[in-house]
């Protein structure tokens, strides 16, 4: 699934989440497995494998999709 949000876009399957940012072409990428969610902001957040980076998201609506695609609940 890809999805717009203001800062760039989010490409998100079941195994990975990719982030492409607007600003210089800079490119975040985590395995499914290191991302958690929350729900208030709403956030992408991934923290595991030496990876560790945290994005807030422009709506609900958009961690709703990424929850379904994910398969997991925000916290």
């Amino acid at each position: 699934m890809v999805l717009d949000f203001s800062q760039g876009k989010l490409i998100v399957t079941e195994f990975e989440v990719q982030v492409r940012l607007n600003v210089a072409s800079i490119v975040l990428q985590a395995s499914a497995e290191d991302i958690g969610l929350r729900r208030q902001p709403p956030m992408l957040i991934a923290d595991g494998g030496g990876v560790r980076w945290s994005l807030v998201l422009d709506s609900n609506t958009q961690l709703r999709a990424i929850q379904d695609v994910l398969g997991m609940d925000a916290e």
